[in-house]
């Protein structure tokens, strides 16, 4: 039912956006995500806003069938495809859904010909190092490392034997040269998970460092607070500190970030059954 609702919403904007210029499909696609992005998730609300993201993937979609390569058309839809996977799909798709974002992604990097010419003659991670398209590389980083997390190709073993690993870190270390405040304290957040799961390299303190500089930075966007529980105080077993955290969370205002806070909200109960178990 889900499948064909998706198939009937992407052929009934396909032939609504039918000769529009590229740029009035852009302008629709941002202000549905940005409706989406703004919405608080509920249970009952899932599918409707399923749907609305999938509306603007649709939209950003046919601007690249009309306009051509466009870097920041590429990285919103790597964006969206990373939160259809995180938020809205089942656990069985999710691995994919994080490829395609992670393939609009690299494509949002190789829009720009110096990446393209710096990845030939010194490879992926110096041009990474160098790229100034802040979006195309932190979207291109959550796609990829999720996919990771999730299995994919050999996990994070296979990633670190690919030299995988050392791509990621380039990506997010230049995120964090550029804007560390992205997306209220993103960089800090990715950088921090990025310490905390290595899997040869781990460095809990240094991925501590960092969540507790997103959250004193942007202690409203609770997400800061929930990587600093999962990725440090549960496997430090601080069961005391990690409950009293996750009721922070749980209490705590949607503020600015309404659909990502109350999707955290969510994520905090569930977790704080397991630590309790623990008290």
């Amino acid at each position: 039912m889900k499948l064909g609702l998706a198939i009937l919403t992407t052929v009934t904007l396909s032939l609504f956006g039918l000769g529009q210029p590229a740029a009035d499909l852009i302008a629709q696609a941002d202000a549905i995500f940005q409706e989406v992005w703004q919405s608080e998730y509920t249970q009952e609300n899932h599918v409707a806003l399923q749907t609305r993201l999938q509306e603007a993937i649709a939209l950003y979609e046919q601007a690249l069938e009309v306009g051509g390569e466009d870097a920041q058309v590429l990285a919103m839809l790597s964006r969206c495809y990373y939160m259809l996977a995180d938020i809205f799909l089942p656990q069985e798709e999710k691995a994919r859904t994080h490829i395609q974002g992670q393939e609009y992604g690299e494509r949002a990097l190789r829009a720009d010909p110096e990446f393209v010419e710096r990845e030939r003659e010194q490879g992926f991670v110096e041009a990474a190092r160098a790229h100034t398209h802040l979006e195309a590389l932190y979207w291109t980083y959550a796609n990829w490392a999720r996919k990771v997390d999730l299995g994919a190709q050999g996990g994070l073993l296979g990633a670190v034997f690919r030299g995988d690993d050392k791509k990621l870190r380039a990506m997010m270390e230049r995120c964090l040269e550029l804007d560390p405040n992205y997306l209220a304290g993103g960089p800090y957040r990715a950088m921090g998970a990025y310490w905390a799961k290595h899997p040869l390299r781990k460095d809990p303190e240094r991925a501590r460092e960092l969540f507790q500089a997103a959250r004193e930075a942007f202690p409203g966007y609770l997400e800061n607070t929930y990587f600093l529980v999962q990725y440090y105080l549960v496997p430090q077993k601080q069961w005391e500190e990690a409950a009293r955290l996750l009721e922070e969370i749980i209490a705590a205002p949607l503020g600015d970030w309404p659909l990502q806070n109350s999707v955290v909200k969510l994520r905090a109960q569930e977790l704080l059954v397991e630590v309790q178990e623990h008290l």
